[in-house]
């Protein structure tokens, strides 16, 4: 049974017939070239609707996962902000003593800890103002404010820090801060985990759907947060250095990571040119 070709004019048919036939148009004096051209029409046109169909591409079958991943590792660096806080009669009087014991925690430190990174910052000097009820603000005396940062990088030595700190005069441990020096192998692990998790999904999706995976097409990476928080350790009472000891604990690496696939039925062939390639040892002798 002949199907309608989609597309072609029947007025236009008739007009080429009309056209091209007598004006007394006659059945039998119908001209063979005539027959032949009308063919010609039909072909032409059933031709270019076909063609057309068939440079269609065939939709594309794709599967789209997420993994993520979240390790766990050892922090392997301290920062620690040591204050040294000292009160006396006079701005001069203030700022010499806290020079004096400030200068004191810099040296024990760098003679235990040679390695580490030893900075002052955040020095300031301010007036103690008395309020009485009945009279104007007076000034009873200044204080003086000094803040050593220090970066150890060999978490052992957290108990040492802290001894120095406390025979040296510090009032304060702020921001004691535990992190990881190679951030860059810790994200690498948790995003090859998060990979791992995404690729086993697409595989067992794959399998349930009756779907072979081809190609990976898209890869979408989040950004990896690394969660540390600070503990803060006060010393302003303190006249003994028998402390709780301090757990390092671990610092969480996380990582998610979107990965799109290629998929075609199971029981399709993959084509020669998306099939993946294993290099293979040549057999033994």
């Amino acid at each position: 049974m002949l199907k309608p070709i989609r597309g072609l004019n029947l007025a236009y048919i008739t007009h080429m017939w009309n056209e091209n036939s007598n004006s007394t148009f006659q059945p039998r004096q119908l001209r063979t070239g005539q027959l032949l051209r009308f063919a010609a029409i039909l072909l032409s046109g059933a031709t270019s609707m076909y063609a057309q169909q068939a440079s269609q591409p065939t939709p594309l079958t794709s599967i789209r996962v997420h993994g993520q991943a979240t390790i766990s590792v050892a922090p392997d660096q301290a920062q620690f902000d040591i204050g040294v806080v000292t009160q006396a009669d006079t701005p001069k009087a203030a700022t010499d003593l806290n020079t004096k014991q400030s200068d004191a925690l810099i040296h024990e430190l760098k003679s235990a800890l040679p390695l580490a990174t030893i900075n002052g910052i955040n020095f300031s000097v301010n007036p103690n103002y008395l309020y009485p009820k009945e009279s104007a603000p007076t000034i009873a005396g200044y204080t003086a404010s000094n803040t050593v940062r220090l970066l150890l990088n060999d978490i052992a030595r957290l108990q040492t820090v802290i001894d120095i700190a406390v025979k040296s005069g510090a009032t304060s441990i702020n921001r004691l801060t535990l992190t990881v020096r190679n951030e860059d192998a810790a994200r690498g692990q948790s995003l090859a985990a998060a990979t791992h998790q995404a690729q086993a999904g697409a595989e067992a999706l794959a399998g349930s759907l009756q779907l072979k995976i081809v190609r990976l097409i898209t890869v979408e990476e989040g950004q990896p947060v690394i969660v540390s928080a600070p503990r803060e350790i006060s010393f302003e009472k303190l006249q003994s250095t028998n402390l709780t000891p301090i757990s390092p604990g671990t610092i969480d690496v996380h990582a998610d990571v979107d990965l799109t696939y290629e998929a075609v039925p199971a029981t399709e062939p993959t084509p020669a040119s998306k099939v993946p390639t294993t290099s293979q040892s040549p057999a033994k002798k």
